[in-house]
């Protein structure tokens, strides 16, 4: 039995990735809300904060509901026309085209292979998301109709491959003129692991094509204004100095887990992460980690002096020299707070130290007598 406050509570919590229809047993809905970020961009999230009551009572297979259900399957032969159907339909068809197209390489979907798979491929994945929306209950359809529609569709596609949304449009017209039936299923009979594991491997899938178009078509930008594509930049990464330095601290913190354990690994991980910008503050100053208060401050004043705004004329070293001077006095700061910190901590370790030796000498003196 689906309670109403769960639904809603889960709504609440994680209805932008589906998180209350997965609850209810409509695991299509779930995975259209994930997918487009809670039934696009937040509107279908919102739409449920009044459609749960019904959802739970279709869950539920509340004998009203039915009696309304059997009621619309005898008046109407087919599902009438719904307009956020529709829409749902025309989004998800359109971004799982954009999504597959992506997936090319802009230099090479204008000519070969490339071309080929850009124009023949997007409608099949935009047939596959009308199909998806088109099958939610209380609907289902076949997914001829949609396919038909996305495939009338291709004549635009060849004489320009980014425009999808026409295969989105055909299919979704198509697939509620001669595909949209009754489902007469009401609720989810399906074991709780498969809808569960069917939902993961779709999410995992789809975030897996969303990484791949990442890949073959984000760029970076060099300081020089170049762009470099992220397919080109990934390799290079990986001959690069950082990444040797990062295997080889890696390496040494492997090393390090072995002798002394996770904790003091643990320990290690976070004093190199330096939180309190100790390790940072010391190279500011140009002075080693284990220097002196003396040392510091003589340090400090020397920097000061020689990064002072007041010394240049040019308004763009003074910029400079005020963004630098400012980091002095903020590195300053910080080892300053920890030296005094440390010294409190000093001061009272040594207190604890004397306390606990006039115990002992007390004891000692007592036990004698």
């Amino acid at each position: 039995m689906a309670h109403i406050l769960i639904a809603y509570v889960l709504w609440l919590v994680g209805g932008t990735w589906g998180l209350h229809h997965f609850y209810l047993g409509r695991d299509r809905q779930a995975f259209i809300w994930w997918a487009t970020f809670g039934g696009c961009f937040g509107l279908g999230w919102f739409r449920d904060l009044w459609r749960i009551p019904e959802y739970i009572f279709a869950a539920n297979r509340d004998k009203g509901y039915m009696r309304e259900f059997e009621h619309k399957r005898i008046y109407y032969s087919t599902p009438p026309f719904n307009v956020v159907r529709f829409c749902g339909e025309l989004i998800l068809g359109w971004s799982f085209g954009v999504l597959v197209r992506l997936c090319v390489p802009e230099e090479h979907a204008y000519e070969g292979i490339g071309w080929l798979i850009c124009v023949t491929v997007p409608p099949l994945a935009t047939a596959l998301g009308v199909h998806v929306v088109a099958n939610e209950k209380p609907c289902r359809a076949s997914f001829y109709w949609p396919l038909v529609g996305a495939l009338c569709g291709i004549p635009w596609l060849i004489y320009d491959s980014g425009s999808i949304h026409y295969s989105s449009i055909l299919a979704a017209i198509f697939v509620n003129w001669k595909g949209v039936q009754w489902n007469p299923e009401v609720g989810n009979n399906r074991p709780f692991c498969r809808r569960f594991l069917c939902l993961v491997f779709c999410c995992l899938l789809y975030s897996t094509m969303w990484g791949v178009a990442i890949y073959q078509t984000a760029s970076i930008t060099t300081k020089d204004g170049e762009e470099i594509p992220l397919r080109e930049a990934i390799p290079n990464f990986f001959n690069s100095p950082a990444w040797a330095e990062m295997k080889e601290s890696l390496k040494q913190l492997y090393k390090f887990y072995q002798v002394h354990g996770f904790e003091r690994l643990w320990e290690e991980f976070v004093e190199k992460l330096d939180p309190a910008g100790e390790a940072h503050a010391y190279k500011v100053l140009n002075i080693k980690e284990n220097a002196t208060e003396k040392q510091i401050k003589t340090s400090y004043r020397k920097l000061v002096k020689e990064w002072h705004p007041d010394k240049h004329t040019d308004p763009t070293k003074k910029a400079e020299a005020q963004e630098k001077f400012m980091e002095i006095q903020r590195a300053y700061e910080i080892l300053s707070k920890i030296q005094s910190k440390r010294m409190k901590m000093n001061t009272r370790d040594r207190r604890k130290e004397e306390d606990y030796d006039q115990k002992g000498r007390k004891k000692r003196m007592k036990d004698e007598f």
